[in-house]
């Protein structure tokens, strides 16, 4: 894969790709050393993340030219390759848009290494990962994050193969969209991981906090995205959700605050985060 083929098909940003291009082009050597060394674990940290947020974005994008030989030799088709990598053009353009500099935070690194390890594939409107059932408790983390029953626990046991959905900024969650998109799903990993019997979508994510969802109206589409899944556990932890209204930190002087930020400011204690799944027993 060409740089510039490459950077064509990432939809950066006019401004970014510009940047991005002639990072590159100025100190390829030094770029390519800090990519072999980017996803290294260093004093629990990747070691990209030590990194300014140039060079964080710049060794990415960089490292997508070998990761799109690693996804193409699984046979994965171009348009689902880009549409993954595009991730990266999303992280970037919100990170310039929200900073006003290219980069990247070192979040986004750590969220790239599904990409980086090319076990996450974005399909249609959603992202999919193969996954392991995992119960964020004090049994499997030994933090009492959340918790479940046993009786919760038994449907889906820990360690049972489960198809991790994950939803990006800005996803389009209207039924027709997410029907497609959990119908491509179903047929990618029957065809690419025809091994494994998935027993499970699972989702852990803000939009499925019961008491959110209780102020919203029955045409939302958080709301009939959420109403798919069966709800495990949950717990009030509403960092994720501010951090999805208020990617930026600030929570004064929004001009225009959609519904949810508003009841975010006035009611804080109504979000949280949450487990939910869509059994699927009989796929793959």
């Amino acid at each position: 894969m060409q740089l510039e083929k490459l950077l064509s098909e990432l939809g950066f940003s006019k401004q970014i790709e510009e940047v991005v291009r002639e990072n590159i082009r100025i100190d390829e050597k030094q770029i390519c050393l800090t990519a072999q060394r980017a996803y290294q674990m260093e004093d629990d940290n990747f070691y990209l993340c030590t990194q300014p947020p140039l060079t964080r974005l710049t060794v990415v994008t960089y490292l997508l030219m070998q990761k799109y030989e690693e996804y193409k030799s699984k046979g994965i088709s171009d348009k689902i390759i880009f549409d993954t990598f595009r991730d990266v053009s999303l992280h970037a353009n919100l990170y310039y848009q929200y900073n006003n500099q290219v980069g990247l935070t070192e979040d986004d690194v750590w969220w790239f290494r599904h990409i980086m390890n090319v076990c996450i594939f974005k399909l249609g409107s959603m992202q999919f990962q193969p996954f392991e059932m995992i119960y964020l408790d004090e049994q499997q983390i030994g933090s009492p994050y959340m918790s479940f029953s046993d009786e919760q626990k038994s449907i889906l046991p820990p360690g049972t193969p489960v198809i991790n959905c994950h939803i990006q900024h800005g996803t389009n969650l209207s039924n027709n969209s997410v029907n497609s998109s959990f119908a491509e799903a179903e047929k990618f990993f029957s065809e690419f991981f025809p091994k494994t019997h998935y027993r499970a979508f699972l989702c852990y994510s803000w939009l499925l906090y019961p008491p959110m969802l209780e102020h919203l109206g029955e045409q939302s589409h958080i709301k009939q995205f959420a109403n798919r899944f069966s709800v495990l556990g949950s717990c009030n932890d509403y960092e994720m959700a501010f951090k999805h209204l208020f990617p930026d930190d600030k929570k004064d002087g929004i001009l225009h605050p959609t519904f949810l930020q508003n009841l975010a400011l006035q009611h804080p204690e109504l979000f949280g985060f949450a487990c939910g799944i869509i059994k699927t027993d009989g796929m793959c």
